[in-house]
């Protein structure tokens, strides 16, 4: 199939013609089209994000009966505008307690979480769909430095279990490739930081820690040890302490409750899990239940049967959706035009961007035929994984309502807000600043001592360098500062 993505001018006359299509996904997601035209290169705009009302983030308050999802990441190739894959939902009280749960944490997103002012101690609940490294690559960061703010209690790891593979000629195991090894191999990788970063207190005391859960409250069958790399055991309460909780990516609910991730009458959430079919065993789509709403995260998956059950009367349905083959070739060569390029170089390219949609995704036409098929169609469905600009989106569109011409649909960008109450979903674009620090922190005290202190008990900088060559603040012999901060 030859495409032509159009020169800068001759492509206002496409976009001009989809603004009403554009303008009917704005309205029927409740916010205004706006005035302004289409950019003058529309795959270096997005109208629709734009045009949503702002959402400053901390200048309100979650209402008890509120569920708010704020999209981090929502691409698989790492852009300014949508680094890669990542959501954050946050529950009102209305159930007893509010509660926060990280859904993926993909490349270049720990940024947006900061900015949106999101501390450390609220991201402790990790669920990974797969283990590629655009859904997995920031849990370095959450992991590594989450101790060093406020996130002093384990940080707990949900996850689907290995593949089962086995070589069709030897018939030997490939390998364990689920949760319960990735969080042994990460604990493994960050030994050197952990320590280093040990002189610090990383966990409080038992009795006075708010943020350390009883196992059994979330409707885990017992008490998981953390992961261990084999060197010397993490103490169980401590902010390194790394807890995977593996879940077995076969089970789909058909035994009633067989696929419980997470069970929480504290807060009234119920999470589950079922299978996604996405490049190798061992990928997993989610389902949050709470207070008479609901919410679908698929991260990566072709269609398939078991979503449009799941599916079918959810209030949100955030679905991975990615453009054409055709059009994933032409961007990866920076081409408007298959004829730009020789014959035998665009048949590969388009092999190779078929093959990894054949294997792993679902394309434009199938994400509206999914969506035809849900019995009561979702309140609202979300495209992501997808780079969306007015190009994009305008393509992804017409294929979408060729198949589920009515229905509320909209395309994910970093930074875009839901708020979900029975009677209402607002979809909001966050403003935030470039040059934001860490967010506000919240300590709780006593913390328990650092593993490097002096014998005072207060925390040893000194304790794992070798001072001999260092440079001091003064001389030592005659108090002289050979260097000052002249800061604030």
């Amino acid at each position: 199939m030859r495409r032509i993505f159009r020169t800068p001018t001759g492509i206002l006359a496409i976009v001009a013609s989809v603004l009403g299509g554009l303008a009917l996904a704005m309205s029927m997601s409740g916010c205004d089209a706006g005035t302004g035209s289409a950019a003058e290169d529309p795959s270096q705009a997005n109208t629709l994000f734009d045009s949503l009302p702002v959402y400053y983030p901390g200048t309100e308050t979650l209402g008890s009966d509120e569920m708010r999802i704020t999209f981090l990441g929502t691409s698989c190739i790492p852009r300014l505008s949508q680094e890669c894959n990542s959501i954050f939902v946050e529950v009102g009280d209305g159930m007893g307690e509010s509660d926060q749960f990280v859904f993926d944490l993909g490349t270049g997103v720990m940024a947006k979480y900061n900015a949106m002012g999101i501390p450390t101690n609220k991201m402790n609940k990790v669920f990974l769909t797969h283990l590629h490294g655009d859904h997995t690559s920031d849990l370095t960061h959450l992991y590594c430095f989450g101790p060093s703010e406020d996130r002093k209690a384990p940080l707990y790891i949900f996850g689907p279990s290995a593949s089962l593979l086995t070589d069709p000629v030897s018939g030997h195991y490939y390998s364990d490739d689920g949760v319960n090894t990735f969080c042994q191999d990460l604990r493994k990788v960050n030994r050197w930081h952990t320590e280093s970063f040990s002189f610090e207190s990383t966990s409080y005391g038992t009795a006075s820690d708010p943020a350390r859960p009883t196992r059994a409250s979330w409707g885990l069958p017992c008490d998981p040890t953390p992961a261990s790399d084999g060197i010397c055991p993490d103490n169980p309460i401590d902010g390194y302490a790394l807890i995977p909780i593996e879940l077995d990516w076969q089970k789909s609910g058909v035994v009633p409750d067989d696929n419980v991730a997470y069970n929480n009458p504290a807060s009234g959430v119920k999470i589950t899990h079922f299978p996604a079919i996405h490049c190798r065993q061992g990928s997993i789509s989610y389902k949050l239940e709470w207070n008479g709403l609901s919410m679908i995260f698929s991260g990566d998956t072709k269609p398939n049967h078991t979503m449009v059950k799941q599916a079918a009367g959810v209030d949100v349905l955030i679905h991975e959706m990615v453009v054409p083959a055709d059009v994933w070739a032409m961007k990866n060569f920076h081409i408007t035009d298959s004829t730009q390029i020789d014959s035998v170089t665009w048949t590969t390219a388009l092999a190779f961007a078929t093959a990894v949609q054949n294997s792993s995704h679902t394309p434009q036409g199938a994400f509206g035929y999914i969506l035809s098929q849900i019995s009561s169609p979702p309140r609202l469905t979300v495209a992501t994984h997808f780079q969306a600009a007015d190009d994009t989106i305008a393509s992804a569109l017409t294929s979408v309502r060729n198949h589920y011409p009515t229905g509320e649909v909209t395309f994910a960008a970093d930074l875009m807000v839901l708020n979900v109450t029975k009677t209402e979903i607002r979809q909001r674009r966050a403003v935030v600043s470039n040059y934001a620090f860490y967010p506000k922190a919240t300590l709780y005290h006593p913390m328990n001592m650092p593993k490097y202190h002096n014998t005072d008990g207060t925390m040893n900088p000194y304790a794992q360098i070798n001072r001999t060559d260092e440079i001091p603040p003064t001389d030592p012999d005659t108090g002289e500062e050979y260097y000052r901060e002249d800061g604030y």
